[in-house]
């Protein structure tokens, strides 16, 4: 359990930096496109297309399993906040477990689509040139699979308990 739950870690590490690196090379990208606009009056064409098929795809898909494994995810939390504190655990026991289903479900998915777009090289034609697309489909594929192992192992992984709201009150 030891090795699984720091293969978690590491895997919650390695695509966190990877949405992390995509944020920045996208800025750079852009900076880029926008100095040679100004300086040449013209740039690279696929700057758009770029940003749309590659960068936002890893910056939305990489961090979800450090979005889980830091309680950050969009959560609903108001019937939560008034339930005793075994009926939140059970409740934060089973939202884990569904998560992990689902994002395992998609993760599997998402291997299969992403194996086929390696295989025959997925590409965006553009005017002049062609983008490939194919390793943003393997970022969903990483993205999903870290969200299922960060959300699997959360229910055995020690949590602060949500705050007694009856407590607040006294």
């Amino acid at each position: 359990m030891r090795l699984i739950t720091r293969f978690s870690g590491i895997a919650t590490g390695l695509t966190a930096f990877g949405g992390k690196i995509a944020v920045l090379l996208m800025m750079i990208h852009i900076g880029f496109d926008l100095v040679l606009r100004v300086v040449i009056g013209t740039a690279p064409e696929g700057m758009p297309e770029t940003v749309a098929r590659i960068y936002m795809v890893m910056i939305v898909f990489l961090p979800l399993a450090m979005a889980q494994s830091t309680g950050r995810q969009i959560e609903v939390a108001f019937f939560a906040e008034h339930m005793p504190a075994a009926v939140r655990r059970v409740q934060t026991v089973f939202a884990a477990l569904v998560t992990a289903g689902v994002a395992g479900l998609l993760a599997y998915l998402c291997f299969g689509v992403a194996l086929e777009a390696t295989k025959r090289g997925e590409r965006l034609d553009l005017l002049h040139a062609s983008l490939p697309i194919w390793p943003a489909r393997w970022a969903v594929f990483a993205g999903f699979a870290a969200l299922a192992l960060c959300a699997l192992l959360q229910p055995f992984a020690p949590r602060p308990a949500l705050p007694d709201p009856l407590e607040k009150a006294a």
